[in-house]
């Protein structure tokens, strides 16, 4: 018995050796910064009913808004690296319709001046594998993407109200490519995520130019799509393109 006791303590104590020599590989990074996006498409509610068009019905602004991002890689061979994203995608907008469109079930009619608020944001958890990490990055994984989003109009004439509200969690296949330019401090990266299913499609692609100050401190630059393509989700239909350039702060550690 006291042999067996011995025998736990040495291996308990072989594991704790193991994790610490480990410990310094444990990496990952931080991003934060400003993604200047530009809303098209259309939307419809319920679906079937007529398309409103976000850019010459609503008059969609572009704006400038929030993302952050966060990846832990550890030494762990068979359990995944894990990335956490937030994207903020919100927008609104004034003006006077050309024509006549149904939503919700009421009836805004020409010349009728409407107020509207949008919302499609979206909270990333990706569960990955490094793929290749000698001489250059390479990833693989899947996302579980889950897109809060709502569309309110508001008729300024007639002080009429109609909002649709939406929530899906969406599964995506997540790659990521990142190469080092040698003696320069600026690599060069592509990451995306997609998926198609059933009349829906959602992607939400970026490539960007990182550069690194010391220390894993470096900002970073490039230009980002998402397309957010819903068949009927809660009676809602979309087909939503966002674009725009970014930059943010990043810390590799």
């Amino acid at each position: 018995m006291k042999l067996k006791s011995i025998s736990l303590a040495a291996s308990a104590l072989l594991c704790f050796s193991a994790v610490t020599a480990n410990a310094d590989t444990i990496g990952g990074e931080i991003a934060a910064g400003g993604w200047n996006h530009d809303p098209s498409g259309w939307v419809q509610y319920p679906t079937g009913s007529d398309k409103i068009d976000l850019d010459d019905d609503l008059n969609l602004d572009t704006r400038t808004e929030l993302y952050l991002r966060a990846k832990i890689e550890h030494p762990v061979p068979v359990l995944p690296n894990i990335r956490l994203a937030f994207t903020q995608n919100q927008s609104s907008g004034d003006g006077t319709l050309s024509k006549t469109f149904n939503f919700g079930g009421l009836n805004f009619g020409l010349s009728e001046k409407v107020h509207t608020e949008t919302k499609l944001d979206s909270y990333d958890a990706t569960f990955y594998y490094e793929i290749v990490d000698v001489g250059m990055d390479f990833d693989l994984g899947l996302t579980a993407r889950y897109i809060d989003g709502y569309v309110d109009i508001t008729s300024l004439t007639t002080n009429r109200n109609e909002k649709t509200e939406f929530t899906g969690l969406f599964p995506m296949v997540y790659a990521n490519a990142r190469v080092p330019l040698p003696f320069t401090g600026l690599s060069i990266g592509a990451e995306g995520s997609y998926i198609t299913y059933d009349g829906s499609t959602l992607y939400d692609l970026q490539a960007d130019v990182r550069y690194e100050f010391a220390m894993g401190l470096g900002i970073e630059a490039g230009y980002r799509a998402q397309k957010i393509k819903l068949d009927d989700v809660e009676n809602t239909s979309t087909d939503v393109d966002i674009k725009g350039f970014f930059v943010g702060a990043v810390f590799d550690f």
